[in-house]
């Protein structure tokens, strides 16, 4: 798993849990993990926990047929599912973009592609069957040395490369 999807899902983690807070359940993270312990007064406390592949969701443990469990369940759902509403909207207010001259702009897919990008020192790991997928890019190319110097040490079997990729409409 990659480090910002820990931090977006340790974000939403934190949302479901100021949810179930306001529903009147006790939520405390634990450590080193993206998992909590939700408990209600007079009942059993369980675990919310991100599960990964093959389930890629938010799941309530121990499993067992307690009506509090259920219960939980259904409200953590619930908060999911806010949070999806939630999400969809902010992507279509951020979707528009007031131009300078008062009209709309929307921003396309391919807009973003071709967006600026300040880092044109990139390395590439280079695959078999003349594939090879972007590792890292970088400011100056000292740091990219620096880092293939680290990937090299660590990863001796591995082929990179480092090359001046600017966007298409500096060149």
């Amino acid at each position: 798993m990659k480090h910002r999807d820990w931090l977006r899902l340790q974000f939403e983690g934190e949302k479901i849990c100021a949810i179930l807070r306001q529903k009147g359940y006790q939520c405390q993270k634990q450590p080193r993990r993206l998992s909590w312990w939700v408990s209600q007064e007079g009942s059993n406390s369980y675990i919310l926990t991100y599960s990964l592949t093959p389930i890629r969701g938010w799941s309530v443990f121990p499993n067992d047929c307690n009506p509090a469990r259920a219960k939980l369940k259904l409200a953590v759902r619930n908060a999911v599912n806010t949070l999806k509403t939630q999400r969809a909207t902010q992507f279509e207010i951020e979707e528009v973009v007031f131009s300078n001259t008062g009209g709309v702009n929307t921003i396309s897919p391919d807009n973003l592609v071709s967006e600026y990008d300040p880092r044109p020192w990139t390395i590439v790991r280079l695959l078999p069957f003349a594939r090879h997928y972007t590792v890292a890019r970088f400011f100056n190319r000292q740091d990219a040395h620096d880092h293939l110097r680290f990937l090299n040490r660590f990863m001796p079997a591995a082929q990179f490369e480092i090359i001046f990729d600017p966007p298409d409409d500096l060149l």
